[in-house]
């Protein structure tokens, strides 16, 4: 009886006054299907803390398919909801935006949306391509400005990481959006340079992750910082620890193909990335 209720709570949803809401969200019958299973099941779970949410979350997707660039289908920017396939970005978003939907008590799917776009766009404003949060460490710096989470690596003996972000405006035919568009490149030029006026960010060399790896918690944010020339984070995932008490990470996983636990420890799964130099480790706020 209430998967039926959450059902007619969001198509009424969709079809009351919010049509500016209506107008820019992307969606698939499959995608408002899993929303209402997910809210009739993790309503109960209001109460948790968020990392604890967080965790049920990333394992109710277990076994999802990993697909790449789950938001690139539409020339012109809107929000995509896609429940069904994830690429890293979009399983952690979700995994925390969905978390925050039961946690505000409004399970509507107009409520998942609204918080959606405030978590990928910046200062929550759709405008074009450029106003996605691409850059991880753009993402980062915008959740902590709202107390979303906040990075707790200094603490952890993290050092300080200010390399130059340039990497798609190095690289725009890597990008459909970017390829060919002018207008559009010059936008990410100046954001990056905004960027890189914030002074970094602070990373765990991978050499000490297993000495600090007490101090991980279920629920932490896990950050993949590379050596890629003009990259700040190539993946990220939720840190979590195995039934044999094992630091590893929840993830969506383009080797596997798949949202997976990472069979690997997280100290291991950094050590066999030759790109991989360290990892940065956000909390979320209850």
């Amino acid at each position: 009886m209430r998967i039926i209720l959450i059902f007619l709570c969001f198509f009424c949803a969709l079809n009351a006054s919010n049509s500016e809401l209506k107008a820019q969200v992307s969606y698939s019958p499959i995608d408002s299907t899993i929303f209402v299973a997910y809210a009739d099941s993790f309503a109960v779970y209001q109460d948790e803390p968020m990392d604890v949410l967080v965790v049920k979350t990333a394992k109710y997707f277990l076994g999802k398919p990993y697909v790449g660039s789950t938001l690139d289908h539409s020339k012109k920017e809107q929000l995509t909801v896609n429940l069904h396939e994830f690429d890293c970005m979009t399983f952690v978003e979700n995994c925390i935006v969905l978390s925050q939907t039961i946690k505000s008590g409004d399970i509507s799917f107009s409520n998942y949306c609204r918080l959606l776009q405030q978590s990928r766009y910046r200062n929550g404003v759709i405008d074009d391509y450029s106003s996605r949060l691409h850059y991880t460490s753009d993402w980062m710096y915008e959740k902590e400005q709202k107390n979303v989470l906040h990075n707790i690596s200094k603490s952890l003996g993290g050092r300080l990481e200010n390399k130059l972000i340039t990497f798609m405006s190095a690289h725009p035919d890597s990008y459909k959006q970017l390829s060919g568009n002018k207008f559009l490149q010059e936008k990410i030029k100046k954001i990056e340079a905004q960027l890189n006026k914030r002074g970094g960010y602070y990373v765990i060399n991978k050499q000490l992750i297993e000495e600090v790896d007490d101090k991980i918690r279920n629920g932490d944010i896990v950050l993949i910082s590379t050596s890629v020339s003009g990259l700040d984070f190539s993946h990220l995932g939720i840190a979590y620890r195995n039934e044999e008490g094992v630091l590893t990470f929840i993830h969506a996983s383009s080797l596997r193909k798949q949202v997976v636990i990472e069979p690997r420890s997280l100290a291991k799964y950094c050590d066999a990335s030759s790109r991989c130099n360290g990892i940065t480790i956000l909390r979320l706020s209850n």
